[in-house]
């Protein structure tokens, strides 16, 4: 059986990415997938791209101006039709096995609601600069998320039955932190897995500002105050943990040290994931450059 997943992308003013976006989508093992494209508002020509990519599994859709990321994704969830939905955003890219290996643990351990991956991080040259959410040498890695909190895991590489997902939902008031608003809802009381590999390629350096994650944090503590009146000891915690991090973050911004402190959320690769995620970049650009707009 091969099921079809769902892959939601919403677009912000990435036509310089997302042609590799696509061509990852492309170059997966696994090839029974569709890829609803959603424009939220671009000022530049995601259409084009998706034009000269002629691929009938990509459908593209428009928005009349930018609405958010919470809204964007929702309106994309809507036009799901796989068995699952996954993510993926138009300025990263994910490895050719990342499918086959989420479906296969799907499929084969239902009781598990969630699977996500480990998360390679590169600069905007395409470059490996450090690997979060994976562990060395395991083989998976599954819990429950039994207590409010942060979810321990990455949003962006998660693939999961899409009718837990639509049932779930994203909140369209959140234009940031929709996210791990959507995770927590999600998954607090299930079991979920993470595959320890790092099949999804996060483009942190040079996007991730203080202006972006300011608001992911405001935006945190409001997904908790959600939970107050259940879980006021978990939220407070929860929140002074959030207040803290916009202190730390604005005090390194401040002293110049913005990227070391990015920086340290991931750990140097070793020489095999090196090796993998080189591979896997040869791979998806030779797929990118037969594409006439890629850049």
């Amino acid at each position: 059986m091969t099921p079809l997943v769902s892959v939601l992308m919403p677009v912000f003013n990435a036509a310089d990415t997302l042609p590799i976006a696509l061509a990852s989508l492309q170059g997966q093992t696994y090839e029974n997938w569709e890829c609803i494209v959603l424009d939220d508002g671009s000022t530049d020509d995601p259409a084009a791209i998706i034009e000269s990519v002629s691929d009938t599994r990509i459908r593209f859709h428009r928005l009349d101006r930018n609405r958010g990321r919470g809204y964007a994704r929702q309106y994309a969830l809507e036009f799901a039709r796989g068995a699952y939905v996954t993510f993926l955003d138009a300025d990263d890219w994910i490895c050719p096995s990342k499918f086959h290996e989420q479906v296969e643990l799907l499929m084969t351990q239902p009781d598990i609601a969630l699977v996500s991956t480990g998360m390679a991080i590169s600069n905007h040259k395409g470059e490996l600069v450090g690997i979060r959410n994976s562990a060395i040498g395991k083989s998976g890695i599954s819990a429950t998320l039994s207590r409010l909190g942060m979810p321990p895991l990455a949003f962006a590489p998660s693939m999961m039955a899409v009718d837990l997902a639509k049932k779930t939902g994203f909140d369209p008031s959140f234009p940031t932190a929709e996210d791990v608003d959507f995770l927590l809802r999600a998954l607090l009381g299930k079991q979920y897995a993470v595959l320890p590999a790092p099949l999804y390629v996060y483009r942190e350096q040079g996007s991730t500002t203080l202006s972006k994650v300011n608001p992911a944090l405001h935006h945190s503590c409001r997904m908790f105050m959600k939970y107050f009146d259940q879980y006021p000891v978990d939220c407070g915690i929860e929140i002074a943990k959030a207040r803290g991090k916009q202190v730390a973050y604005h005090a390194a911004a401040a002293l110049g040290l913005w990227e070391q402190i990015i920086a340290r959320r991931s750990r140097p690769p070793s020489p095999v994931e090196r090796q993998q995620y080189e591979d896997a970049w040869k791979t998806v650009t030779t797929i990118a450059h037969r594409t006439p707009l890629a850049v």
